[in-house]
């Protein structure tokens, strides 16, 4: 069959005719270029021919694409006629759905039940004839009418039954009142038959008395119990006997072992004086003066100068200096004693008009430039050199003493009424306003509570995957292991690291804000409170024993770094009481074509200012004072400072345990009290007594042995105990117990007692 045979469509006849004609086209034009051909034999051109070639077939696509668009239209046309036979075919399928639901409803309505079907009602033929007037009603009305007609009937009925129901309760009650009438009419025919019978019995009777005395002697002889065997008495005996025998020789003193109070012997009048004031704490602090270009007689006289003008600017007699000459070993050096607590090198310059003071910030030693001609002769008394010794000298001791003031001050030794009280009150009154609001918010409001082991817990934590480690077993020995070194004697430490990726801020802190003008991501102050998210990041409170100080490095994530304090620009601060946090915000890459991200690891270099900072922060939440510039200096001090404050606790904890032990005679003291309390009393002895002589380090090591042992002996988990058990529950306890015992123990001895009296008695008459 040819091809114009099966394609019919007008449109596609010239796509055919146009087709044929390419075809000629291109065979004549691959017969043109055969090579056997010769040039004679070429009848056309070839370019002309493929010309004509390219017109055609330019023609032909043309007729090609008119034909695809045909056919895209009617497949368009054909498209939306089937959509709308769909919609039509879904409108006839949701009809039918229609018609089978309100058939089935139909349906479900005409065979229903309804209950007015199963009604008893009076037959068809009797209603009509009782109202013929709705013979003529179609059947619903009919229906409606014999309903009304049988609901009336039912009320008449019921109207009926409840007068029947009244005068039947009517007849019943009739009824018991007739019932009770006969029986009081019984009662009374039963009483006067008795009275009847009893008259003729007495008139019967002739001997009435002895009749009566024979029946009460009959009845009384009933009711008299059988006489008592001795050998029953003596069993009787012997068992009471021997239940007495029992509680007296064995139950009460196992009773009495068992719940007696083991009251250990306390010193009490000791224990008393101690927290009254017994040691009243003295600071001698020793200067050790080092004079290695004056003469000896010239030293001791620059010496007592400089003392008598200490002594006239002091007005704190608990604290005191006391200045030496510095004793020379064998190669003729200074040597540095270990409760020195300052040495003053004095060196002569020929150049300076005016004194002047150099502080070692890694050691405790002062230079004092002074030109030579500021020595003072022997007979004078005062010098400008003396003058400012000692001026520099109450300079560098004046925090100190304002603490020891603030100390002694709040303590019942301070508050006691004798001179060193009036002392004390004078310091602090002469204390600088700004110096003394200084020591109460350091100490009281950021300093942590003395504890013997502190735990410090290093935290790294940042919002993405990275830094995910960092060299901080070589950060702690570098910055951190010099520190507790130096703090050793005052507590111990431990140390602790962790690292915590995505740790986020809290959902409810508020986020860092953008600004613009500094290229700076920023916190505002009143938000630094709400920067640490306790319910998400791992901050233990607590490590074993002893408080736990945290210290947070934070590496804030690439798109909110540099991260800072807005007011101040800082990127640390501390938290009172707890810890410290610092901003580390790492260099990010300056390339644009990577997203900026956090170093994977943060090197020991990077953690340099870090941990230098934590060091800074630890000395202020230990409550080291914070001049002079001296590191040595400053932790001597707080030596001082921390033995004053755990004689004064160890003191007032054995005045609190000696009132508790007075006030409670119940209360349980064991011996671990006992042995408590001596070594608390004894290494306060000696802790006082290093205080006076100015040994401080051993007054500490005393005083922390004190207070250790007095928390323990206070805090004794018996004492404790009995304290909420007063004697009220033992009455609880005790009477259920022995009371359904004791009473019948108790009256039956009471009876035995009485039946021998009785017995004696009988015997004698």
């Amino acid at each position: 069959m040819a091809i114009r045979d099966i394609v019919s469509d007008p449109s596609l006849l010239p796509v055919l005719t146009t087709a044929a004609e390419t075809r000629d086209h291109c065979q004549k034009l691959l017969s043109l270029l055969d090579p056997s051909l010769s040039r004679e034999e070429i009848s056309e051109f070839p370019p002309n021919v493929q010309k004509h070639l390219f017109a055609l077939l330019a023609q032909l696509r043309g007729q090609n694409r008119d034909a695809i668009f045909r056919v895209r239209e009617t497949k368009q046309r054909t498209a939306e006629a089937r959509q709308e036979i769909d919609r039509l075919h879904l409108q006839l399928q949701n009809l039918y759905y229609e018609q089978r639901h309100l058939t089935g409803e139909i349906a479900a309505c005409e065979s229903y039940d309804h209950k007015y079907r199963s009604l008893p009602l009076i037959p068809l033929e009797e209603f009509l004839e009782l109202h013929p007037e709705h013979r003529e009603s179609d059947e619903h009305e009919l229906m409606i009418a014999r309903i009304n007609h049988e609901h009336a009937e039912r009320e008449k009925l019921e109207q009926a039954r409840q007068e029947l129901l009244k005068r039947k309760q009517a007849l019943i009650t009739e009824n018991n009142k007739r019932k009770e009438d006969l029986a009081s009419l019984d009662q009374d025919l039963e009483s006067k038959s008795e009275t009847k019978h009893a008259l003729v019995m007495t008139a019967k009777n002739e001997d009435p008395g002895s009749s009566r005395t024979t029946m009460a002697s009959t009845i009384s002889a009933s009711r008299l119990l059988p006489p008592e065997s001795p050998s029953a008495i003596q069993t009787r005996t012997k068992v009471i006997a021997a239940f007495w025998a029992v509680i007296l020789f064995l139950g009460f003193p196992i009773w009495w072992q068992t719940t007696s109070i083991h009251r250990a012997t306390l010193p009490i009048q000791d224990m008393m004086e101690w927290a009254g004031g017994k040691c009243r704490p003295v600071f001698p602090v020793e200067i050790r003066f080092d004079t290695p270009s004056l003469p000896e007689p010239e030293a001791q006289q620059l010496l007592r100068t400089t003392q008598h003008t200490l002594d006239d600017l002091n007005e704190f007699s608990a604290h005191h200096l006391r200045l030496k000459l510095s004793d020379e070993d064998d190669f003729g050096q200074p040597t540095e004693k270990a409760d020195t607590a300052l040495t003053v090198r004095l060196l002569a310059q020929d150049d300076l008009s005016s004194p002047r003071s150099e502080l070692h910030s890694d050691t405790t030693l002062l230079n004092i430039f002074y030109p030579p001609s500021q020595i003072p002769p022997p007979p004078s008394s005062n010098s400008p050199l003396s003058s400012f010794i000692a001026g520099e000298l109450q300079r560098l001791f004046a925090e100190e003493k304002a603490i020891m003031a603030h100390i002694l001050s709040g303590s019942a030794l301070g508050a006691n009424t004798n001179p060193a009280g009036s002392s004390n009150h004078q310091a602090k009154q002469q204390i600088p306003p700004q110096l003394a609001e200084s020591i109460i918010t350091r100490r009281l409001r950021r300093s942590m509570k003395y504890a013997e082991t502190y735990h410090l817990a290093f935290s790294l934590f940042t919002p993405g995957p990275a830094p995910s480690s960092w060299d901080v077993q070589s950060a702690v020995q570098e910055y951190i292991a010099p520190l507790l070194q130096a703090l050793h004697p005052i507590s111990n430490f431990t140390v602790d690291t962790q690292v915590q990726l995505y740790a986020t801020f809290s959902p409810t802190a508020p986020l860092p804000e953008y600004d613009e003008a500094q290229a700076l991501w920023t916190l505002k102050e009143e938000d630094l409170s709400a920067f640490i998210n306790a319910a998400e990041w791992p901050l233990s409170p607590s490590i074993g024993s002893g408080p736990t100080i945290n210290f947070i490095l934070y590496v804030p994530a690439p798109s909110q770094s540099p991260l800072v304090v807005k007011e101040s620009k800082a990127t640390s601060w501390i938290i009172p009481q707890w810890g410290g946090v610092f901003l580390l915000n790492p260099p990010l890459p300056a390339t644009t074509d990577v997203p900026p991200s956090n170093p994977p690891h943060l090197t020991n270099e990077a953690l340099g200012p870090a941990f230098l900072t934590f060091s800074h922060q630890l000395l202020n939440l230990l409550g080291t004072p914070s001049t002079p510039t001296s590191l040595p200096f400053r932790l001597q001090t707080l030596i001082r400072i921390r033995a004053a404050t755990l004689l004064l606790s160890a003191s007032s904890t054995m005045g609190s345990l000696a009132r508790l032990t007075e006030s409670l005679p119940s209360i349980p003291i064991p011996a671990t009290v006992a042995s408590s309390v001596s070594t608390t009393l004894s290494h306060l002895s000696s802790a006082c007594e290093h205080l006076r002589n100015g040994r401080f380090q051993d007054a500490l090591a005393s005083a922390r042995v004190a207070e250790t042992a007095a928390e323990r002996g206070f805090f004794e988990k018996s004492m404790v105990g009995q304290v909420y058990f007063p004697d009220e529950h033992k009455v609880a306890v005790y009477l259920p117990l022995l009371g359904p015992i004791g009473v019948p123990l108790v009256l039956g001895l009471l009876k035995e007692i009485k039946r021998s009296k009785r017995t004696m008695h009988d015997a004698r008459c």
